[in-house]
């Protein structure tokens, strides 16, 4: 529990500055990148370690144009309860999928699907 404490304090302390800099960014990506063999083990989740990378990456780069430090500074909290939550084991298994799995990486054939299917992507 003390890292979990660690982290809300690191969460405090951006809120408390309202700008976050990109080296708060880098921490929070560094932190999910350590624990993520441990995440994919309390999950059994059968995914290779590059492949999580990849997609956590992703969701960092999805917000990499970003300018106004209240918004960086909400995503990094928000970041950060995240990690928090998945640490404690408070989410199940398929909202930590939908986090490692995003429709938008996921490349799929649309040549065998039906209209109906198409629509609902």
């Amino acid at each position: 529990t003390e890292y979990n404490m660690a982290l809300r304090a690191l969460v405090k302390a951006d809120t408390a500055k309202k700008v976050a800099d990109r080296t708060s960014v880098t921490q929070l990506y560094r932190s999910i990148i350590k624990e993520l063999p441990r995440v994919l083990s309390i999950y059994d989740v059968d995914m290779p370690i590059n492949e999580a990378k990849k997609a956590v990456s992703y969701h960092f780069k999805k917000h990499e144009n970003l300018k106004d430090g209240r918004v960086i500074g909400l995503l990094i909290a928000k970041g950060y309860m995240e990690l928090e939550e998945t640490l404690m084991q408070w989410k199940q298994k398929t909202h930590l999928l939908r986090i490692l799995e995003p429709m938008e990486l996921q490349q799929l054939d649309t040549t065998q699907l039906s209209a109906r299917e198409k629509l609902m992507m």
